[in-house]
């Protein structure tokens, strides 16, 4: 190497001594603070104080809870064990009707966890309550529940 190439390399290695450090420090820096990782669990829901007919399975519990008034309901789903779809939905049936699209949506639960869904006021209980347990994904029925009506 003659004696202006080793000059410029001498230089070059400076640099990149000087630069590289800094622009580490520099990368460190501006890194963003971190983000709390957000579940996307539902915060939990204070429940209704009277349990007013409950049912179960050796997969789920179900119970249908009230006020003391008996107006405001809620219906309470425990998945005991792993459900066998990844994510199902809950409809209330009314009357004998059978097409997904006419029944009345109640919530969204996945294969583990405890649930609470309100359920709106023209909720009729003078008739047992159907719930169907629904696969949206590979659209099916996955079970159906009946409820003895609480009044």
């Amino acid at each position: 190497m003659i004696k202006s190439l080793r000059n410029a390399h001498r230089k070059i290695w400076m640099a990149i001594a000087v630069l590289l450090p800094a622009g580490i420090a520099l990368a460190w820096l501006v890194i963003p603070a971190v983000i709390p990782v957000r579940q996307l669990l539902t915060p939990k829901v204070e429940l209704l104080p009277i349990i007013e007919t409950n049912k179960e399975s050796n997969r789920y519990c179900i119970n249908l809870r009230s006020n003391q008034e008996r107006t405001a309901w809620q219906l309470e789903w425990k998945n005991k064990i792993p459900l066998t779809v990844p994510s199902a939905v809950i409809y209330e049936a009314v009357g004998n009707m059978t097409d997904i699209s006419q029944l009345r949506f109640i919530g969204r639960i996945e294969s583990r966890g405890d649930y609470v869904f309100a359920l709106p006021p023209e909720t009729n209980f003078k008739n047992p309550i159907t719930l169907i347990l629904y696969d949206f994904i590979h659209e099916k029925t996955v079970d159906s529940i009946n409820l003895k009506h609480p009044l």
